[in-house]
Parts: C-alpha cells; sequence; structure tokens
C-alpha cells in the first residue's frame, strides 16, 4: 500500500540526486514551443472552476516528485477533484499534487472512455514566468535522475500526449513502466507529467500514474441539538513529554463524539460508544483536512520504542482494533493505563499504520471556561498589496489567552480581518477555493493557499488592494460573542515586490518555493529570493538555481 507521505524516502531526504535539467536544445526548445502555442486553447491558465459536473473530495494516489522538498515516492489518500463538461472534456484540478497551482488541467475525449491531455498546458504564472505540465520521459545519467522532452528516434516532434481513463466515477492515467534507478531497488516511473518553464525544462516537479477514485467512507456528523464541550487533550510527545491539546468533547446517551485534535478549526468528529465506565472507539473515517490536502481516520494503536545508534528514539505503531478510555462521569474524565503502551494516531486511511499525528496514552479532562475578553492581537508584519503579485501580505499573533491571562480554548477562538474599515469575507470574488463564505476565521483556520497557521502564527494572503488592516479576535461562550480590542496599521513602504532603491545590501535574504514554503538550504531548481533592506523595502527576485 503506497504511503501518503514519501515511501521510498523515510529520512525526509532524497535517496537519489534529482536534478534540473540544463535546457533542451535550440531544435527541441523551438518544438516545444510550436507545441505550447498549438496546444494552448486559451491564452490563459485554467484557475476558474469550468461549467460542468463536479467530482470533489476523491481519493488520489500517484508517484510524486519535488527536488525543492528533497523528496518523491508512491502517495496516497491525496484529496483530488475533476470537473466533466457537458462536451466530455475533464478539468483534473491541481494538475501537479506536490506543487498545488490551484489551476486546471484539461483533458480531451479521445475514444471511449479514454481521454487525451494534450501537453504542454499552463498551469502557473510566477513573476510573469509561465510554468507548463508536460510530458517527459525519464533520464538517467551519472549526475543522477532528471526528466525531458521525449524525442524518439527519427522523430520530428516530441511526444507530448498523456492518456487517460474515465470510468464510472473514477479518473486514471493509463499507466506507464516503472524504471530501476541503477545499483538500487528504487523505482521511478519512465513517463511524468511534468512541471517545465517556456523551453520545455524540467523544473524537478511533476507527477505519474495518477489515479483518483470515490471516498467509500462518510465523515461522522454531530447529532442535531448535541452541543460540546472544550475539553483538554493530554499526550506524551517525542521526548515523553505531556503535551495539551483542545478539543471538544460531547455525550449523546451512550454515544460519545470527540473532535480531531489535528484538524481543530473544521470539527471533525470521531465517535465512540459508553458502557460500563468504559468509552470504545473503533477505527473509522474522520474527513478531509485541508492543511494536510489529506483524506485522514482515526485508528487505534499500540506502541513499542526501539533506540536508533545515534540515540533517538523511534516509535513503532501497530495498529489495534479499539482505543478504550476508563470514563468518570463525574469528574468527566478519559483515561487509558499509562502501562498499556495505547495510542490513537491521526492517520492516512484504514489500511494500515500511515500516522500524520500519533497521540500516545491520552487522557481527556474537562476544559473550563467562562466569559472572558480574549487578548489582544499583534500584527507582526503587513505588505502592501503588490499588483504583479495580485496579493499583499498580514501576519499576526495571538495567543489562546484572555486579557487575564488565563487560557481559552482554541476550538472556541474566531478572528476578524478588516481591509479599510470593512470586515473581510473569505469567500468569492477574492478566494473562489471557499464554496461557503464566512467572516468569523477560526483560529486555526488553514488552507495552504491563502491561509497558513502554525501555533500562534497566523499568515494571511489578501487578495485586494488596501491601505490600512485591522484584526480582531472573538472569544464563542455560551452563544456570546466576546471581542478584543480592533487593532489597526496602515500600509507604509513600497511593499514586497519594490526594485529599484538605493538601500546597500540586503539585511536579511529569505528563500521560497513555488508553492510558498520557506527553503532554508535551497538546492536546483526554480525559486523565490525575498530580500529585505535596511530602509524597510523589501525585493523579491526569481532565481533559478543550477
Amino acid at each position: 500500500m503506497p504511503l501518503s507521505v514519501f515511501s521510498q524516502v523515510p529520512s525526509g531526504e532524497s535517496p537519489l540526486p534529482v536534478r534540473c535539467t540544463s535546457g533542451p536544445d535550440a531544435r527541441t526548445a523551438a518544438w516545444f514551443k510550436a507545441s505550447a502555442n498549438k496546444a494552448q486553447l486559451s491564452t490563459h491558465i485554467i484557475t476558474v472552476k469550468p461549467e460542468g459536473e463536479e467530482h470533489a473530495h476523491r481519493i488520489r494516489s500517484g508517484f510524486g516528485i519535488n527536488q525543492q522538498r528533497g523528496a518523491y515516492g508512491s502517495i496516497d489518500y491525496l484529496d483530488g477533484s475533476y470537473v466533466k463538461d457537458s462536451q466530455g472534456n475533464v478539468y483534473l484540478y491541481n494538475p501537479i499534487m506536490l506543487f498545488p497551482t490551484y489551476s486546471y488541467l484539461k483533458l480531451e475525449p479521445f475514444n471511449g472512455d479514454t481521454l487525451v491531455c494534450r501537453t504542454p498546458q499552463p498551469i502557473a504564472n510566477i513573476y510573469g514566468t509561465v510554468c507548463y505540465a508536460t510530458r517527459l520521459k525519464a533520464q538517467i545519467s551519472d549526475g543522477g535522475l532528471a526528466y525531458v522532452l521525449d524525442v524518439p528516434d527519427g522523430a520530428t516532434q516530441p511526444n507530448l500526449d498523456i492518456k487517460f481513463v474515465l470510468r464510472g466515477d473514477s479518473l486514471y492515467q493509463v499507466p506507464d513502466d516503472y524504471i530501476t534507478f541503477p545499483g538500487t531497488t528504487v523505482q521511478v516511473p519512465s513517463v511524468l507529467l511534468g512541471v517545465t518553464d517556456e523551453t520545455g525544462m524540467w523544473l524537478a516537479m511533476g507527477e505519474a500514474n495518477t489515479a483518483l477514485r470515490p471516498c467509500p467512507y462518510s465523515p461522522t456528523m454531530l447529532p442535531a441539538g448535541v452541543k460540546s464541550e472544550p475539553f483538554n487533550l493530554y499526550s506524551l510527545d517525542s521526548d515523553n513529554d505531556t503535551v495539551r491539546y483542545t478539543t471538544e468533547v460531547a455525550i449523546d446517551g451512550n454515544d460519545v463524539y470527540m473532535t480531531n485534535p489535528y484538524s481543530p478549526d473544521t470539527l471533525q468528529w470521531i465517535h465512540g460508544t459508553l458502557s460500563g465506565g468504559k468509552a470504545t472507539f473503533l477505527p473509522q473515517y474522520i474527513g478531509v483536512d485541508k492543511r494536510s490536502n489529506l483524506h485522514l481516520s482515526f485508528l487505534p494503536a499500540t506502541y513499542t520504542t526501539q533506540t536508533s545508534p545515534d540515540g533517538t528514539i523511534i516509535y513503532n505503531y501497530v495498529k489495534a482494533p479499539t482505543l478504550t478510555f476508563d470514563y468518570d462521569a463525574q469528574a468527566r474524565t478519559l483515561a487509558t493505563d499509562p502501562q498499556a503502551r495505547v495510542a490513537f494516531l491521526i492517520n492516512a486511511g484504514l489500511d494500515e499504520v500511515n500516522a500524520i499525528m500519533g497521540y500516545r496514552n491520552p487522557s481527556l479532562t474537562i476544559f473550563p471556561v467562562q466569559a472572558a475578553t480574549p487578548a489582544d492581537p499583534k500584527i507582526v508584519q503587513l505588505q502592501a498589496y503588490d499588483e504583479d503579485m495580485g496579493m499583499g501580505f498580514l501576519s499576526v499573533d495571538f495567543y489562546p489567552i484572555d486579557t487575564q491571562n488565563r487560557p481559552l480554548p482554541y476550538t472556541r477562538l474566531f478572528y476578524n480581518i478588516y481591509l479599510d474599515d470593512q470586515l473581510l469575507t473569505v469567500g468569492p470574488p477574492y478566494y473562489n477555493n471557499v464554496s461557503t463564505p464566512f467572516t468569523n476565521i477560526a483560529s486555526n483556520y488553514a488552507d495552504n493557499e491563502y491561509f497558513f497557521t502554525q501555533q500562534e502564527i497566523h499568515n494571511v494572503y489578501l487578495t485586494r488592494p488596501f491601505e490600512k488592516v485591522g484584526v480582531q479576535v472573538l472569544f464563542k461562550y455560551d452563544d456570546q460573542w466576546y471581542k478584543s480590542n480592533l487593532v489597526s496599521q496602515t500600509v507604509e513602504g513600497t511593499g514586497v515586490n519594490e526594485l529599484a532603491h538605493d538601500a546597500g545590501e540586503p539585511v536579511r535574504q529569505e528563500w521560497y518555493d513555488l508553492s510558498g514554503r520557506r527553503i532554508a538550504r535551497p538546492s536546483q531548481g526554480l525559486y523565490l529570493k525575498v530580500s529585505r533592506y535596511a530602509d524597510g523595502s523589501v525585493k523579491t527576485e526569481k532565481v533559478m538555481l543550477r
């Protein structure tokens, strides 16, 4: 069973040298450009969902590669979707899952239930440079693994078509062979839907043997009229220290419900039963997590430990049929035996252990709350709206405490953003990835497209022009809202993309991949370099490292 993370990269580092190509020769590049002009049915990238029948929340699998993250391998349980229009065209959302572009790849009817993807197709525009999804073939040399344009011997142009099959509710790429990297047992696909620049040069990202299948499970819903309460969830971390998380718990007769602690902003419910002073939870599907873009499940487990040669403790999990808590109705606690070495996993899939997060020796206690005013937020960084980028940037910190420094549950904290004194609505037309607009943003809300959250840090990309930003924290208690002060800041300086200044050498430089993730040590590939200067100005450049 493929993993939802890279099964061939247990250490997080790629065991194979993955390299960008140096670029095709002039003739091949000319073929590529001609094919691009022919294949581009429109001059713009398809970012708006096409009209048609949407098939959302499919389980997506395949082989992914992203050299910027130093990893590759088989992937599974990703969340995928596609749209089929009235003409039989199919539009695959996020063509390269490990390079999210939030755009669509067009597949045209070919023969029966077979579709053809005619590449290259534009999928992203990075500071004026168009990135294409292009059919490539593997090239293994002393320099490592690369993917290049497939020009058969004696051919007059590259082979650029990839076939897919739409059968029932399943969409899958007609599989290509895998080849074994010399001197290893590692297998890589012979053909890749790769990310290239306008010359056909591979940018060390891509996907192969893509498949989308219906999810056979439905998430648990909290029954109507049943109210939950915030609870503390305690478990052991990798250093055997006790860590506290916030969850919600509801009890309805002999049924008990707990929210997924890994995704506290979405209130995904996990169901158990009460009997004889015990609360028992079975393996079960939870739902889609927007942060990881994975289909998550609840998986009971036991664990053992082993120590690696460098002294690192490794926790090995094994599936268990149930997880049972001792339930004290009077004290309102749920506890496991600390000697039993039990855990529950937030897992990709139900078939085998593929943990996204593990909670060892868990216990739950009531989170005492009362009416309280949340502490004020702090605007840490504000970058002006940039016309070329089509967005500005806000970074704000706030902690789950009230004005008296008493803890507040994350599950009951929200915040509002005001642009030029107007309350921001998260939804179309500025945030098209949201189908149901909202204004109260959950404290842990993240979609990894516009909203990014890590503990108290909240980073937001603002997609319309503004001169002033305000942020206010909200706490919901007993159906009442309690609000912090509105903290505002006016845009200053020239913004994120100021290229002409006389500020001398930068005081700090940061590197980001094309998905917006910060990179500590960039290697080969296309990156964004952000230089910050003493006068407060910021310069962003697109840089290709070879």
